[in-house]
């Protein structure tokens, strides 16, 4: 079981990472237990209709990726699609919104609201984006934030810079 609990995680402890109950324990050491409840749920097989799927693994990983890396002063809601996609939505005050739905650590969907109540798609012209670039992207529109200013986040094209 993988036991790092930096954050956040490099690529290989996300590669490491082998089952939802480690992504669980992770959560749990960043002291977001109920994120970890939310998860462990949305693998199971509890309440899923004809054709879905619970959480995939991968979906999870990317989940930590995303979490691990930014930040935010707002309310996190998690969903699982009937694919078995995470979806992560950031809720603020001031009416932006964040919403990633994960596929896995490289490639996601997303919807991103500023305050201005306009949406932006960041010149990203494909449904599935790289995941760096959607966090970069609403980190510069001052949508998230980077965890404690990480700037040489793993995860992040920043760490090149």
């Amino acid at each position: 079981m993988l036991t790092a609990v930096q954050r956040p995680l490099s690529p290989d402890a996300l590669a490491a990472i082998r089952s939802i109950p480690e992504v669980c324990a992770i959560l749990r050491a960043w002291g977001r237990p109920e994120l970890a409840d939310r998860i462990a749920y949305f693998a199971s097989n509890d309440d899923l209709d004809d054709g879905e799927l619970p959480l995939t693994l991968d979906s999870a990983r990317g989940f930590l990726a995303v979490f691990g890396a930014v930040d935010a002063d707002a309310k996190l809601e998690l969903a699982c699609s009937p694919e078995g996609w995470l979806c992560a939505e950031w809720y603020f005050d001031d009416a932006r919104i964040a919403t990633i739905h994960l596929l896995d650590c490289r490639r996601a969907m997303f919807a991103a609201r500023c305050a201005d109540g306009r949406f932006t798609d960041f010149g990203i012209a494909t449904p599935y984006a790289d995941l760096p670039t959607i966090m970069e992207n609403m980190v510069a529109a001052g949508i998230l934030k980077w965890y404690q200013d990480n700037r040489k986040a793993a995860n992040s094209r920043r760490a090149t810079a």
